[in-house]
Formats: structure tokens, sequence, C-alpha cells
């Protein structure tokens, strides 16, 4: 049986999406990130870094998002489009500059208690730079890796469903506007937004 350890953050969607791509059976565990709950005992014997998402799969412990969609995308051939070096350019546009950029955005707009007007500033600047690209990307093709849905739009797809962390809008960015409300539309991916039931991040 596949276990999945997650909550309502994006990284964990991440992979919740992808489980439900796949068609796969699986079974949950929260994780209140809130609660400080991944930083107990037994998350750290599967993950030492005290984060989520964490896959269980036949005895092997798999963590980081990237690294799970990965494995599940190659695996189960599934969602790695026509063009592989391709996806993986857009793959680590979402891995190491929207996710990232926009959760420094999320703490300098929303939870730092103390919020420099220069960092909240750069960081949402980093954001809307990544937006630029992204909708530069969409206006040319349907998707970020080209025609078909790769593990490149699910790693993105929830990060920019969270747009408001970094006090965006997507206004201004009407392929991506047009890009989030088709992904959104994939029965996968409502389902997994959903994952774990009633998870919610106050």
């Amino acid at each position: 049986m596949r276990h999945f350890y997650g909550w309502a953050t994006p990284n964990s969607q991440r992979v919740s999406i992808m489980l439900e791509e796949c068609g796969l059976d699986y079974a949950v565990t929260g994780v209140n990130i809130r609660a400080r709950q991944q930083f107990a005992p037994e998350i750290l014997a599967l993950n030492p870094y005290g984060k989520i998402p964490i896959l269980v799969e036949e005895g092997r412990v798999l963590f980081e998002s990237g690294a799970i969609l990965l494995h599940l995308a190659e695996r189960h051939s599934t969602l790695l489009g026509e063009d592989r070096p391709t996806m993986l350019s857009w793959l680590m546009v979402a891995l190491t500059s929207l996710g990232p950029f926009t959760g420094q955005a999320h703490h300098w707009t929303d939870l730092a208690p103390e919020k420099p007007e220069a960092a909240r500033a750069h960081s949402t600047a980093l954001v809307d730079r990544v937006y630029r690209l992204l909708d530069a990307r969409l206006a040319e093709v349907p998707h970020l890796a080209g025609q078909a849905c790769t593990i490149a739009d699910i790693a993105a797809y929830p990060w920019v469903a969270k747009h408001g962390w970094a006090a965006r809008s997507l206004d201004a960015t009407p392929h991506l506007a047009a890009w989030f409300a088709r992904m959104g539309e994939r029965p996968a991916v409502r389902r997994g937004m959903a994952v774990p039931a009633g998870a919610r991040l106050e």
C-alpha cells in the first residue's frame, strides 16, 4: 500500500494530484505543519529533514515533491511529455523559482512579524518575473512543456493557486490565467487539491 503524508500545502498538493492523475490507491496521513507535526518522531524517522510531502511505496521512502513527481511519472510512464528536456526545464522553473519565490513573498507579505518594504518588494518582484515568464510561454503552447499536460504543470499549479500569498492577481497574465483555469478543470487536479480531506493552512 502506498502511504502519502502531506497537508494543504502546494508541495503536498503536487503529489496528491499526481497520485490521482496516475489513478493509484493510497492511504493518507495528514501532517499539520502549523501544529509542527512535521517534527514528530515518526515523521522525522521517514524524512530527517522534517518536511512534507512524503510517499512510502513498497518499503521505499521518497521525499521532496519533485523527486516524487519524477518517480511516479517514470514508473507509470505518464505525464512526461513529448520532449523530456523541455519538460525538465519547465519542471525546474516550477521547483526552483515559482515555489520558492511565492513562499518567500508569503513570508514577507503575511507571516513575518516585521515586514520591511525592501524585502516585500524584492520577493513580490521575483514572483512577477516568473509569472511573466510563464505567461509568455503559455501564449505559445497550451501547457508548459508543449501540447500535453506534464508533471511541469502539476508542479506549477498548486503554487499558482496561491498567488494571493504573494499579493498577486492573474489579471495581468491572461495566458497563465487561462492555463490555470484549464488545469483546474481536470478531475484529478480537483481531487488532489482536496487531499488530505479537511486540511487547511490557517
